[in-house]
Protein backbone atom coordinates (compact mmCIF):
# COMPACT_ATOMS: atom_id res chain seq x y z
CA UNK A 1 0.00 0.00 0.00
CA UNK A 2 2.58 2.47 0.97
CA UNK A 3 4.63 1.75 -2.08
CA UNK A 4 1.06 2.30 -4.54
CA UNK A 5 1.29 5.53 -2.40
CA UNK A 6 4.44 6.82 -3.42
CA UNK A 7 4.00 5.42 -6.94
CA UNK A 8 0.73 7.60 -6.81
CA UNK A 9 2.78 10.62 -5.50
CA UNK A 10 5.07 10.56 -7.85
CA UNK A 11 2.69 10.78 -10.95
CA UNK A 12 0.84 13.58 -9.04
CA UNK A 13 4.39 15.10 -9.10
CA UNK A 14 4.26 14.76 -13.03
CA UNK A 15 1.10 15.54 -13.78
CA UNK A 16 1.75 19.04 -11.10
CA UNK A 17 4.77 20.00 -13.68
CA UNK A 18 2.91 19.56 -16.40
CA UNK A 19 -0.04 21.49 -15.17
CA UNK A 20 2.00 24.11 -13.93
CA UNK A 21 4.50 24.88 -17.36
CA UNK A 22 0.94 24.89 -18.69
CA UNK A 23 -0.79 27.05 -16.69
CA UNK A 24 1.75 29.15 -17.50
CA UNK A 25 2.45 29.21 -20.91
CA UNK A 26 -0.94 28.08 -22.48
CA UNK A 27 -3.74 29.68 -20.44
CA UNK A 28 -6.13 30.07 -24.27
CA UNK A 29 -4.87 29.69 -26.92
CA UNK A 30 -4.25 33.60 -28.42
CA UNK A 31 -2.69 34.60 -31.85
CA UNK A 32 -4.41 34.53 -35.62
CA UNK A 33 -7.73 32.44 -36.12
CA UNK A 34 -7.00 28.85 -36.29
CA UNK A 35 -6.84 27.97 -39.66
CA UNK A 36 -10.23 25.44 -39.14
CA UNK A 37 -11.23 22.59 -41.08
CA UNK A 38 -9.23 22.15 -44.27
CA UNK A 39 -9.22 20.06 -46.97
CA UNK A 40 -6.08 19.35 -48.70
CA UNK A 41 -6.17 20.39 -52.63
CA UNK A 42 -4.60 17.10 -54.08
CA UNK A 43 -4.29 17.01 -58.13
CA UNK A 44 -5.26 13.51 -59.81
CA UNK A 45 -2.54 12.67 -62.22
CA UNK A 46 0.66 14.72 -62.74
CA UNK A 47 1.15 18.80 -62.67
CA UNK A 48 2.64 20.09 -65.79
CA UNK A 49 6.71 20.00 -66.08
CA UNK A 50 6.69 23.95 -65.51
CA UNK A 51 4.71 23.69 -62.38
CA UNK A 52 6.84 21.02 -61.09
CA UNK A 53 9.04 22.83 -58.58
CA UNK A 54 11.03 21.32 -56.09
CA UNK A 55 10.33 22.58 -52.98
CA UNK A 56 12.86 22.24 -49.56
CA UNK A 57 11.42 22.59 -46.50
CA UNK A 58 14.45 23.76 -43.54
CA UNK A 59 14.41 22.43 -39.86
CA UNK A 60 12.48 25.11 -37.71
CA UNK A 61 13.55 27.46 -35.38
CA UNK A 62 11.45 27.85 -32.09
CA UNK A 63 10.86 31.22 -30.21
CA UNK A 64 11.39 30.06 -26.85
CA UNK A 65 9.39 31.39 -23.95
CA UNK A 66 11.81 33.28 -21.42
CA UNK A 67 9.81 31.68 -18.26
CA UNK A 68 10.50 28.23 -20.03
CA UNK A 69 13.65 28.15 -18.00
CA UNK A 70 12.48 28.52 -14.79
CA UNK A 71 9.77 26.29 -15.12
CA UNK A 72 9.77 22.52 -13.63
CA UNK A 73 11.36 20.02 -15.65
CA UNK A 74 12.71 22.76 -18.30
CA UNK A 75 15.66 21.06 -19.66
CA UNK A 76 13.10 18.42 -20.66
CA UNK A 77 10.44 20.68 -22.43
CA UNK A 78 14.04 22.09 -24.48
CA UNK A 79 14.50 18.48 -25.94
CA UNK A 80 11.01 18.33 -27.10
CA UNK A 81 11.26 21.55 -28.32
CA UNK A 82 14.12 20.98 -30.46
CA UNK A 83 12.87 17.86 -31.59
CA UNK A 84 9.61 19.22 -32.55
CA UNK A 85 11.88 21.57 -35.34
CA UNK A 86 12.74 18.50 -36.94
CA UNK A 87 9.62 16.40 -36.56
CA UNK A 88 6.94 19.38 -37.70
CA UNK A 89 9.09 19.87 -41.51
CA UNK A 90 8.72 16.12 -41.94
CA UNK A 91 4.89 16.01 -41.55
CA UNK A 92 4.58 19.92 -43.32
CA UNK A 93 6.99 17.44 -46.20
CA UNK A 94 4.36 14.28 -46.32
CA UNK A 95 1.48 17.08 -46.84
CA UNK A 96 2.99 18.27 -49.44
CA UNK A 97 3.82 14.91 -51.69
CA UNK A 98 0.18 14.03 -50.73
CA UNK A 99 -1.04 16.36 -52.75
CA UNK A 100 0.84 16.21 -55.84
CA UNK A 101 1.14 19.21 -57.02
CA UNK A 102 4.94 19.14 -56.88
CA UNK A 103 8.53 17.94 -57.59
CA UNK A 104 10.90 16.85 -55.24
CA UNK A 105 10.40 18.00 -51.83
CA UNK A 106 12.84 17.66 -49.00
CA UNK A 107 13.38 18.51 -45.39
CA UNK A 108 17.24 20.26 -45.31
CA UNK A 109 19.07 21.18 -42.35
CA UNK A 110 18.99 25.02 -44.23
CA UNK A 111 18.69 26.59 -46.91
CA UNK A 112 20.26 25.22 -50.59
CA UNK A 113 20.50 26.79 -53.82
CA UNK A 114 19.16 23.80 -55.78
CA UNK A 115 16.02 23.88 -54.73
CA UNK A 116 13.08 26.37 -56.44
CA UNK A 117 10.61 27.03 -53.05
CA UNK A 118 12.71 27.69 -49.93
CA UNK A 119 9.78 27.10 -46.86
CA UNK A 120 11.13 27.49 -43.47
CA UNK A 121 9.12 27.93 -39.75
CA UNK A 122 9.52 29.75 -36.26
CA UNK A 123 7.76 27.33 -33.57
CA UNK A 124 5.71 30.03 -31.53
CA UNK A 125 3.51 27.87 -29.66
CA UNK A 126 3.02 23.78 -29.65
CA UNK A 127 1.16 21.79 -26.74
CA UNK A 128 -1.35 18.58 -27.67
CA UNK A 129 -4.26 21.53 -28.01
CA UNK A 130 -2.25 24.42 -29.92
CA UNK A 131 0.02 24.77 -32.45
CA UNK A 132 1.22 27.97 -34.03
CA UNK A 133 3.75 28.33 -36.70
CA UNK A 134 5.25 31.50 -38.45
CA UNK A 135 6.15 30.33 -41.73
CA UNK A 136 7.94 32.18 -44.47
CA UNK A 137 8.29 30.49 -47.98
CA UNK A 138 10.50 32.28 -50.75
CA UNK A 139 11.65 31.28 -54.81
CA UNK A 140 14.67 31.14 -55.85
CA UNK A 141 14.37 34.90 -57.87
CA UNK A 142 13.44 35.89 -53.57
CA UNK A 143 9.94 36.15 -54.59
CA UNK A 144 7.75 35.93 -51.04
CA UNK A 145 5.61 33.22 -51.20
CA UNK A 146 4.09 33.65 -47.69
CA UNK A 147 5.08 35.27 -44.57
CA UNK A 148 2.01 34.39 -42.27
CA UNK A 149 1.20 32.52 -39.00
CA UNK A 150 -1.30 29.63 -38.68
CA UNK A 151 -2.76 28.55 -36.12
CA UNK A 152 -4.44 25.51 -35.21
CA UNK A 153 -6.46 23.92 -32.41
CA UNK A 154 -6.87 20.19 -31.38
CA UNK A 155 -10.50 18.35 -30.49
CA UNK A 156 -10.72 15.51 -28.37
CA UNK A 157 -12.02 13.63 -31.87
CA UNK A 158 -8.56 14.15 -32.65
CA UNK A 159 -7.01 12.19 -30.45
CA UNK A 160 -7.62 8.26 -30.38
CA UNK A 161 -9.69 7.12 -27.16
CA UNK A 162 -7.21 4.68 -25.89
CA UNK A 163 -3.78 5.69 -24.69
CA UNK A 164 -1.09 5.62 -27.36
CA UNK A 165 1.81 3.43 -26.33
CA UNK A 166 5.36 2.49 -27.37
CA UNK A 167 4.71 -1.32 -27.50
CA UNK A 168 2.00 -0.45 -30.10
CA UNK A 169 4.78 1.04 -32.65
CA UNK A 170 3.63 4.22 -34.83
CA UNK A 171 0.26 4.96 -34.31
CA UNK A 172 -2.00 5.26 -37.61
CA UNK A 173 -4.26 8.45 -36.47
CA UNK A 174 -4.18 11.73 -38.20
CA UNK A 175 -1.63 14.42 -37.14
CA UNK A 176 -4.28 16.50 -34.58
CA UNK A 177 -2.81 19.71 -36.84
CA UNK A 178 -2.95 18.07 -40.21
CA UNK A 179 -5.22 20.98 -40.70
CA UNK A 180 -2.82 23.58 -40.39
CA UNK A 181 -0.49 21.37 -42.69
CA UNK A 182 -2.96 21.46 -45.24
CA UNK A 183 -3.37 25.28 -45.08
CA UNK A 184 0.11 25.64 -45.82
CA UNK A 185 0.12 23.35 -48.88
CA UNK A 186 -3.06 24.75 -50.46
CA UNK A 187 -1.80 28.83 -49.55
CA UNK A 188 2.02 27.83 -51.47
CA UNK A 189 -0.20 26.14 -54.37
CA UNK A 190 -2.53 29.31 -54.93
CA UNK A 191 0.86 31.53 -55.04
CA UNK A 192 2.43 28.83 -57.75
CA UNK A 193 -1.26 28.49 -59.60
CA UNK A 194 -1.07 32.90 -59.74
CA UNK A 195 2.80 32.39 -61.42
CA UNK A 196 2.60 32.82 -65.44
CA UNK A 197 4.35 29.64 -67.10
CA UNK A 198 7.21 32.13 -67.67
CA UNK A 199 7.17 32.94 -64.48
CA UNK A 200 8.00 29.69 -63.10
CA UNK A 201 10.29 28.56 -66.01
CA UNK A 202 12.21 31.60 -65.02
CA UNK A 203 12.46 30.16 -61.66
CA UNK A 204 13.56 27.15 -62.82
CA UNK A 205 16.54 28.34 -64.75
CA UNK A 206 17.58 31.09 -62.09
CA UNK A 207 17.76 28.07 -59.34
CA UNK A 208 20.15 26.26 -61.65
CA UNK A 209 22.26 29.51 -62.16
CA UNK A 210 22.31 30.50 -58.19
CA UNK A 211 23.45 26.57 -58.05
CA UNK A 212 26.05 27.11 -60.42
CA UNK A 213 27.30 30.22 -58.72
CA UNK A 214 27.74 28.66 -55.49
CA UNK A 215 29.99 26.44 -57.25
CA UNK A 216 31.71 28.77 -59.35
CA UNK A 217 31.09 32.35 -58.09
CA UNK A 218 33.27 33.30 -60.98
CA UNK A 219 31.96 31.40 -63.90
CA UNK A 220 28.33 31.88 -63.27
CA UNK A 221 27.65 34.63 -60.88
CA UNK A 222 27.75 37.30 -63.73
CA UNK A 223 24.95 35.75 -65.32
CA UNK A 224 22.82 36.82 -62.27
CA UNK A 225 21.04 40.41 -61.81
CA UNK A 226 19.02 42.07 -59.89
CA UNK A 227 16.25 43.92 -61.45
CA UNK A 228 14.25 46.93 -59.93
CA UNK A 229 11.95 45.34 -57.44
CA UNK A 230 14.68 43.76 -55.93
CA UNK A 231 14.52 39.88 -57.41
CA UNK A 232 16.61 37.61 -58.97
CA UNK A 233 16.88 38.03 -62.64
CA UNK A 234 19.02 36.94 -65.61
CA UNK A 235 19.50 38.31 -68.84
CA UNK A 236 20.81 35.19 -71.01
CA UNK A 237 21.65 31.84 -69.73
CA UNK A 238 24.71 29.61 -70.42
CA UNK A 239 24.75 27.78 -73.86
CA UNK A 240 22.98 24.17 -73.22
CA UNK A 241 26.73 22.43 -74.30
CA UNK A 242 28.43 25.03 -72.14
CA UNK A 243 31.04 22.59 -70.70
CA UNK A 244 31.41 24.00 -67.03
CA UNK A 245 27.43 23.90 -66.71
CA UNK A 246 28.04 20.37 -68.07
CA UNK A 247 30.30 19.81 -64.95
CA UNK A 248 27.60 21.85 -62.76
CA UNK A 249 24.94 19.73 -63.63
CA UNK A 250 26.78 16.20 -63.05
CA UNK A 251 27.67 17.40 -59.46
CA UNK A 252 24.48 18.55 -59.25
CA UNK A 253 23.15 15.31 -59.35
CA UNK A 254 25.53 13.41 -56.86
CA UNK A 255 24.38 16.57 -54.82
CA UNK A 256 21.00 15.61 -55.41
CA UNK A 257 21.81 11.75 -53.95
CA UNK A 258 22.95 13.33 -50.98
CA UNK A 259 20.24 15.44 -49.72
CA UNK A 260 18.31 12.56 -50.39
CA UNK A 261 20.26 10.86 -48.07
CA UNK A 262 19.42 13.94 -45.59
CA UNK A 263 15.93 13.30 -46.27
CA UNK A 264 15.64 10.09 -45.42
CA UNK A 265 17.77 10.74 -42.36
CA UNK A 266 15.03 13.18 -41.18
CA UNK A 267 11.92 10.45 -42.35
CA UNK A 268 13.55 7.89 -39.83
CA UNK A 269 13.80 10.67 -37.09
CA UNK A 270 10.22 11.38 -37.95
CA UNK A 271 9.27 7.69 -37.52
CA UNK A 272 11.56 6.89 -34.80
CA UNK A 273 10.14 9.50 -32.76
CA UNK A 274 6.82 9.78 -33.58
CA UNK A 275 5.18 7.37 -31.08
CA UNK A 276 7.21 8.63 -28.48
CA UNK A 277 5.98 12.27 -29.70
CA UNK A 278 1.95 10.92 -29.81
CA UNK A 279 2.13 9.83 -26.05
CA UNK A 280 3.65 13.43 -25.29
CA UNK A 281 0.94 15.32 -27.22
CA UNK A 282 -2.08 13.52 -26.23
CA UNK A 283 -0.89 13.72 -22.41
CA UNK A 284 -0.20 17.52 -23.09
CA UNK A 285 -3.71 17.69 -24.43
CA UNK A 286 -5.29 16.13 -21.53
CA UNK A 287 -3.39 18.82 -19.05
CA UNK A 288 -4.08 21.87 -21.19
CA UNK A 289 -8.02 20.90 -21.48
CA UNK A 290 -7.87 19.69 -17.73
CA UNK A 291 -6.64 23.49 -16.94
CA UNK A 292 -8.65 25.16 -19.04
CA UNK A 293 -11.83 23.44 -18.16
CA UNK A 294 -10.90 24.64 -14.38
CA UNK A 295 -10.13 28.35 -15.18
CA UNK A 296 -13.89 28.40 -16.90
CA UNK A 297 -15.72 27.30 -13.58
CA UNK A 298 -13.29 29.75 -11.60
CA UNK A 299 -14.89 32.31 -13.91
CA UNK A 300 -18.06 31.12 -13.91
CA UNK A 301 -18.01 31.51 -10.02
CA UNK A 302 -18.29 27.53 -10.01
CA UNK A 303 -14.76 27.04 -8.31
CA UNK A 304 -12.67 23.45 -8.35
CA UNK A 305 -14.95 20.33 -8.39
CA UNK A 306 -15.90 18.94 -5.33
CA UNK A 307 -13.65 16.38 -4.32
CA UNK A 308 -15.97 14.13 -3.53
CA UNK A 309 -17.99 14.21 -7.11
CA UNK A 310 -18.17 11.32 -9.49
CA UNK A 311 -16.74 13.80 -12.07
CA UNK A 312 -13.39 15.28 -10.09
CA UNK A 313 -13.11 11.28 -9.01
CA UNK A 314 -13.17 10.57 -12.87
CA UNK A 315 -11.28 13.60 -13.84
CA UNK A 316 -8.52 12.67 -10.92
CA UNK A 317 -8.57 8.90 -11.92
CA UNK A 318 -7.55 10.58 -15.78
CA UNK A 319 -4.91 12.19 -14.10
CA UNK A 320 -3.18 9.59 -12.33
CA UNK A 321 -3.89 7.38 -16.00
CA UNK A 322 -1.97 10.04 -17.72
CA UNK A 323 0.80 10.68 -15.12
CA UNK A 324 1.49 6.79 -14.96
CA UNK A 325 1.81 6.93 -18.66
CA UNK A 326 3.86 9.65 -18.44
CA UNK A 327 6.25 8.20 -15.73
CA UNK A 328 6.78 5.37 -17.74
CA UNK A 329 7.11 6.16 -21.01
CA UNK A 330 8.51 10.03 -20.68
CA UNK A 331 12.22 8.30 -19.57
CA UNK A 332 12.59 6.84 -22.94
CA UNK A 333 11.07 9.72 -24.93
CA UNK A 334 13.33 12.34 -23.54
CA UNK A 335 16.07 9.89 -23.83
CA UNK A 336 14.91 9.24 -27.60
CA UNK A 337 14.89 12.90 -28.24
CA UNK A 338 18.42 13.15 -26.43
CA UNK A 339 19.69 10.47 -28.72
CA UNK A 340 17.79 10.74 -32.18
CA UNK A 341 19.34 14.38 -32.19
CA UNK A 342 22.78 13.87 -31.23
CA UNK A 343 25.41 14.10 -34.07
CA UNK A 344 24.62 11.29 -37.02
CA UNK A 345 27.59 9.95 -38.99
CA UNK A 346 25.88 9.22 -42.26
CA UNK A 347 27.49 6.76 -44.69
CA UNK A 348 26.98 8.78 -48.03
CA UNK A 349 28.78 7.20 -50.19
CA UNK A 350 32.10 4.70 -50.86
CA UNK A 351 33.85 7.60 -52.76
CA UNK A 352 33.31 10.30 -49.92
CA UNK A 353 34.83 10.06 -46.59
CA UNK A 354 35.36 11.74 -43.62
CA UNK A 355 31.91 13.75 -43.06
CA UNK A 356 31.01 12.85 -39.78
CA UNK A 357 28.98 14.44 -36.95
CA UNK A 358 25.81 16.72 -36.76
CA UNK A 359 23.36 17.12 -39.50
CA UNK A 360 24.00 20.75 -40.18
CA UNK A 361 27.79 20.25 -39.94
CA UNK A 362 27.92 17.20 -42.43
CA UNK A 363 26.14 19.66 -44.76
CA UNK A 364 28.58 22.40 -44.62
CA UNK A 365 31.39 19.78 -45.21
CA UNK A 366 29.30 18.30 -48.24
CA UNK A 367 28.81 21.93 -49.52
CA UNK A 368 33.17 22.55 -49.35
CA UNK A 369 33.50 19.07 -51.36
CA UNK A 370 31.21 20.20 -53.65
CA UNK A 371 32.87 23.09 -54.61
CA UNK A 372 36.26 21.50 -54.25
CA UNK A 373 35.06 18.86 -56.78
CA UNK A 374 34.41 21.34 -59.89
CA UNK A 375 37.72 23.01 -59.04
CA UNK A 376 39.32 19.68 -59.28
CA UNK A 377 37.31 18.40 -62.44
CA UNK A 378 37.28 21.67 -64.32
CA UNK A 379 41.31 21.70 -63.83
CA UNK A 380 41.96 18.40 -65.16
CA UNK A 381 39.57 18.88 -68.34
CA UNK A 382 40.31 22.68 -69.12
CA UNK A 383 42.49 22.59 -72.23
Amino acid sequence: MRHALARLGLGVVLAGMLSDCGSTRVPEPTGPAPVGTVSLNILQGMPAEVQMLDIGVAVFATEADPEDVTLPGAAIFAQIRDTETHYLPVALRHTLLASNQWGVVRVLPEADPSLDVLVSGTIVESTGADLLLQVRAVDSTGRVWLDKAYADIARTADYPDSIPSLRGGITDGADPFQDLHAAIANDLLAVRNNLSEQDLARIQDTTLLRHAADMAPDAFGPYLLTDASGLLTYERLPASDDPLLGHVRDIQARHEVFIDTLDEYYEALYQDVKPRYDIWRQYSFEQVMDQRDNAERARNGEGVLGTGSFESLSQNYNRYKWSKIFEQEFVALSSGFVSETAPAVLELSRNISGLSGPVEDLYAQWRVYLRELYEIETATTAP
